[in-house]
Protein backbone atom coordinates (compact mmCIF):
# COMPACT_ATOMS: atom_id res chain seq x y z
CA UNK A 1 0.00 0.00 0.00
CA UNK A 2 1.05 3.86 -0.71
CA UNK A 3 0.35 4.18 3.13
CA UNK A 4 3.61 2.24 3.92
CA UNK A 5 5.78 4.87 2.53
CA UNK A 6 4.15 8.35 4.03
CA UNK A 7 7.42 10.10 3.49
CA UNK A 8 5.88 9.67 -0.74
CA UNK A 9 2.38 10.73 0.23
CA UNK A 10 3.13 13.84 1.93
CA UNK A 11 4.96 14.73 -0.34
CA UNK A 12 2.57 14.39 -3.14
CA UNK A 13 -0.42 16.01 -1.71
CA UNK A 14 1.44 18.27 1.26
CA UNK A 15 0.26 21.48 -1.12
CA UNK A 16 -3.54 20.15 -1.46
CA UNK A 17 -5.58 23.06 -0.09
CA UNK A 18 -8.79 22.59 -1.83
CA UNK A 19 -11.04 21.10 1.33
CA UNK A 20 -9.72 23.19 3.66
CA UNK A 21 -11.32 26.40 4.22
CA UNK A 22 -14.52 23.83 3.58
CA UNK A 23 -13.81 21.91 6.78
CA UNK A 24 -12.65 24.74 8.81
CA UNK A 25 -15.89 26.58 7.98
CA UNK A 26 -17.88 23.15 9.35
CA UNK A 27 -15.47 23.92 12.49
CA UNK A 28 -16.22 27.40 13.02
CA UNK A 29 -20.12 26.09 12.66
CA UNK A 30 -19.97 23.19 14.71
CA UNK A 31 -17.29 23.52 17.14
CA UNK A 32 -14.90 21.31 19.00
CA UNK A 33 -13.32 18.61 19.23
CA UNK A 34 -13.42 17.48 16.14
CA UNK A 35 -12.80 14.01 15.30
CA UNK A 36 -11.12 12.88 11.85
CA UNK A 37 -11.34 9.65 10.47
CA UNK A 38 -8.78 8.41 8.19
CA UNK A 39 -5.64 11.58 9.56
CA UNK A 40 -3.46 10.31 7.22
CA UNK A 41 0.14 12.36 8.14
CA UNK A 42 -2.08 15.21 9.92
CA UNK A 43 -2.79 17.33 7.10
CA UNK A 44 -6.48 18.44 8.01
CA UNK A 45 -6.45 17.83 11.36
CA UNK A 46 -2.99 20.04 11.60
CA UNK A 47 -4.55 22.88 9.68
CA UNK A 48 -7.37 22.90 12.08
CA UNK A 49 -5.47 22.62 15.12
CA UNK A 50 -3.81 26.26 13.92
CA UNK A 51 -6.54 27.51 13.39
CA UNK A 52 -7.84 26.82 16.87
CA UNK A 53 -9.93 24.08 16.93
CA UNK A 54 -9.12 20.63 19.37
CA UNK A 55 -9.44 17.87 17.09
CA UNK A 56 -8.51 13.87 17.70
CA UNK A 57 -7.29 12.43 14.33
CA UNK A 58 -7.37 8.75 13.92
CA UNK A 59 -5.65 7.14 11.44
CA UNK A 60 -5.04 3.12 10.84
CA UNK A 61 -1.51 2.96 9.24
CA UNK A 62 1.36 3.32 11.52
CA UNK A 63 3.55 4.75 9.28
CA UNK A 64 1.15 7.12 8.58
CA UNK A 65 0.72 8.03 11.90
CA UNK A 66 3.95 8.24 12.98
CA UNK A 67 5.41 10.87 10.16
CA UNK A 68 1.81 12.94 11.52
CA UNK A 69 2.63 12.70 14.76
CA UNK A 70 6.24 13.61 13.78
CA UNK A 71 4.75 16.97 12.07
CA UNK A 72 2.66 17.60 15.21
CA UNK A 73 5.45 17.93 17.42
CA UNK A 74 7.27 20.37 15.00
CA UNK A 75 4.17 22.18 14.64
CA UNK A 76 4.17 22.88 18.59
CA UNK A 77 0.22 21.80 18.45
CA UNK A 78 0.48 18.55 20.83
CA UNK A 79 -1.76 21.17 23.47
CA UNK A 80 -4.77 21.24 20.81
CA UNK A 81 -4.69 18.02 18.36
CA UNK A 82 -3.92 14.27 19.11
CA UNK A 83 -3.50 11.95 16.30
CA UNK A 84 -4.51 8.29 17.65
CA UNK A 85 -4.19 4.72 16.16
CA UNK A 86 -8.13 3.63 15.28
CA UNK A 87 -10.30 2.01 12.86
CA UNK A 88 -13.19 3.57 11.46
CA UNK A 89 -14.92 0.74 11.37
CA UNK A 90 -14.55 -0.20 15.25
CA UNK A 91 -13.61 2.51 17.32
CA UNK A 92 -15.35 3.20 20.42
CA UNK A 93 -14.34 6.29 21.87
CA UNK A 94 -16.97 6.56 25.21
CA UNK A 95 -17.70 10.26 23.62
CA UNK A 96 -19.72 12.01 21.11
CA UNK A 97 -18.58 15.07 19.38
CA UNK A 98 -20.62 17.98 17.40
CA UNK A 99 -18.52 17.41 14.10
CA UNK A 100 -17.06 14.15 13.18
CA UNK A 101 -14.86 14.62 9.14
CA UNK A 102 -13.59 11.92 6.99
CA UNK A 103 -12.02 14.12 4.28
CA UNK A 104 -10.03 13.20 1.34
CA UNK A 105 -11.82 9.80 -0.08
CA UNK A 106 -10.99 8.06 3.55
CA UNK A 107 -14.18 6.14 3.20
CA UNK A 108 -13.47 4.53 -0.36
CA UNK A 109 -11.21 1.92 2.02
CA UNK A 110 -14.18 0.20 3.09
CA UNK A 111 -14.11 -2.38 0.86
CA UNK A 112 -16.92 -4.06 2.00
CA UNK A 113 -20.84 -3.33 2.87
CA UNK A 114 -19.98 -5.03 6.30
CA UNK A 115 -17.06 -2.45 6.49
CA UNK A 116 -19.12 0.18 5.84
CA UNK A 117 -22.37 -0.63 7.74
CA UNK A 118 -19.73 -0.91 10.20
CA UNK A 119 -18.21 2.77 9.97
CA UNK A 120 -21.43 4.57 9.71
CA UNK A 121 -23.27 2.47 12.90
CA UNK A 122 -19.71 3.97 14.58
CA UNK A 123 -19.69 6.98 13.49
CA UNK A 124 -23.73 7.52 13.98
CA UNK A 125 -23.30 6.34 17.86
CA UNK A 126 -20.35 9.02 18.05
CA UNK A 127 -22.17 11.90 16.91
CA UNK A 128 -24.30 14.24 19.19
CA UNK A 129 -28.00 14.63 18.58
CA UNK A 130 -27.29 18.18 16.76
CA UNK A 131 -23.88 16.58 15.16
CA UNK A 132 -22.93 17.10 11.64
CA UNK A 133 -20.80 13.95 9.80
CA UNK A 134 -19.08 15.62 6.68
CA UNK A 135 -16.87 13.89 3.93
CA UNK A 136 -16.06 13.71 0.51
CA UNK A 137 -15.11 11.46 -2.00
CA UNK A 138 -13.79 10.82 -5.08
CA UNK A 139 -16.33 11.35 -7.75
CA UNK A 140 -15.08 8.24 -10.49
CA UNK A 141 -13.74 10.01 -13.72
CA UNK A 142 -12.79 6.75 -15.62
CA UNK A 143 -10.39 8.28 -18.24
CA UNK A 144 -6.27 6.71 -18.78
CA UNK A 145 -6.96 4.02 -17.39
CA UNK A 146 -4.68 0.57 -18.21
CA UNK A 147 -1.91 2.91 -19.47
CA UNK A 148 1.22 4.12 -17.97
CA UNK A 149 0.57 7.91 -17.49
CA UNK A 150 3.58 10.67 -16.08
CA UNK A 151 2.91 12.43 -13.31
CA UNK A 152 4.06 15.83 -14.87
CA UNK A 153 2.36 17.68 -11.73
CA UNK A 154 3.93 16.03 -9.37
CA UNK A 155 7.52 16.05 -11.21
CA UNK A 156 9.77 16.94 -7.53
CA UNK A 157 8.05 14.03 -5.72
CA UNK A 158 11.27 12.06 -4.64
CA UNK A 159 13.68 14.63 -5.08
CA UNK A 160 15.40 16.07 -8.02
CA UNK A 161 15.96 13.43 -11.12
CA UNK A 162 12.75 11.82 -9.62
CA UNK A 163 9.94 10.61 -12.22
CA UNK A 164 6.46 9.66 -10.63
CA UNK A 165 4.50 7.41 -12.70
CA UNK A 166 0.71 5.53 -12.64
CA UNK A 167 -0.87 3.00 -13.98
CA UNK A 168 -4.94 2.52 -12.92
CA UNK A 169 -7.24 -0.19 -13.65
CA UNK A 170 -10.79 -0.58 -12.74
CA UNK A 171 -12.64 -3.64 -11.67
CA UNK A 172 -16.72 -2.48 -12.56
CA UNK A 173 -18.10 -5.63 -10.66
CA UNK A 174 -16.11 -4.74 -7.44
CA UNK A 175 -16.26 -0.86 -8.18
CA UNK A 176 -12.75 -0.61 -7.21
CA UNK A 177 -10.36 1.59 -8.90
CA UNK A 178 -6.36 0.53 -7.94
CA UNK A 179 -4.47 2.78 -8.82
CA UNK A 180 0.08 1.65 -8.98
CA UNK A 181 2.48 4.08 -8.20
CA UNK A 182 6.09 3.73 -9.74
CA UNK A 183 8.56 6.58 -8.41
CA UNK A 184 11.89 6.04 -10.27
CA UNK A 185 15.17 8.08 -9.33
CA UNK A 186 18.42 7.97 -11.05
CA UNK A 187 21.30 8.58 -8.56
CA UNK A 188 24.80 10.07 -9.71
CA UNK A 189 26.08 7.18 -11.03
CA UNK A 190 23.36 6.64 -13.57
CA UNK A 191 21.93 4.07 -11.63
CA UNK A 192 17.91 3.87 -11.81
CA UNK A 193 16.46 2.39 -8.83
CA UNK A 194 12.22 2.01 -8.76
CA UNK A 195 9.86 2.14 -5.50
CA UNK A 196 6.09 1.03 -5.74
CA UNK A 197 3.39 1.36 -4.36
CA UNK A 198 -0.69 0.61 -4.58
CA UNK A 199 -3.64 2.21 -3.38
CA UNK A 200 -7.00 0.56 -3.53
CA UNK A 201 -9.87 2.44 -3.42
CA UNK A 202 -13.65 1.49 -3.58
CA UNK A 203 -15.98 4.14 -4.95
CA UNK A 204 -19.67 4.81 -3.99
CA UNK A 205 -22.42 5.27 -6.44
CA UNK A 206 -24.46 8.87 -4.90
CA UNK A 207 -28.04 6.39 -4.03
CA UNK A 208 -25.72 3.41 -2.59
CA UNK A 209 -24.27 5.92 -0.66
CA UNK A 210 -27.78 7.32 0.73
CA UNK A 211 -28.78 4.08 1.43
CA UNK A 212 -25.79 2.81 4.11
CA UNK A 213 -26.31 6.23 5.41
CA UNK A 214 -30.44 6.22 6.24
CA UNK A 215 -30.00 2.48 7.68
CA UNK A 216 -27.25 3.51 9.80
CA UNK A 217 -29.55 6.29 11.25
CA UNK A 218 -29.33 9.50 9.69
CA UNK A 219 -31.74 11.27 8.05
CA UNK A 220 -31.01 14.81 7.05
CA UNK A 221 -28.88 14.39 3.84
CA UNK A 222 -27.16 16.75 1.28
CA UNK A 223 -24.98 15.78 -0.97
CA UNK A 224 -22.88 18.26 -3.04
CA UNK A 225 -20.17 18.30 -5.87
CA UNK A 226 -17.73 20.94 -5.43
CA UNK A 227 -16.19 22.62 -2.08
CA UNK A 228 -18.49 25.60 -3.18
CA UNK A 229 -21.35 23.10 -2.29
CA UNK A 230 -22.26 23.37 -6.12
CA UNK A 231 -25.00 20.66 -6.84
CA UNK A 232 -23.82 17.17 -7.29
CA UNK A 233 -23.82 15.63 -10.77
CA UNK A 234 -21.94 12.76 -12.51
CA UNK A 235 -19.53 15.07 -13.77
CA UNK A 236 -18.74 16.88 -10.53
CA UNK A 237 -15.31 16.49 -9.38
CA UNK A 238 -16.57 15.21 -5.27
CA UNK A 239 -19.37 13.37 -4.17
CA UNK A 240 -19.15 16.07 -0.51
CA UNK A 241 -21.71 15.06 2.33
CA UNK A 242 -23.11 17.00 5.05
CA UNK A 243 -25.14 14.24 7.10
CA UNK A 244 -26.84 15.01 10.38
CA UNK A 245 -29.45 12.11 12.76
Amino acid sequence: MIYQFPELYQEQYQHYRDDLYFYTQLAQDYGSPVLELGAGTGRVSLHLGKSGFEVLGLELSPQMLGLGRQRLREAGLEHSVRLEPGDMRTFDLRETYPLIIAPFNALMHLYTLKDQDAAFGCIRRHLKPDGLFAFDLYNPNFVNLEQLTRLDEWADVGGDNSELFIYQSHDHDKQVLTSKYYLDSVDESGYLTRKTAVLTQRYYMRFELERALIQAGFSHLRFFGEFDRSPYSKDAGHLIGLVKP
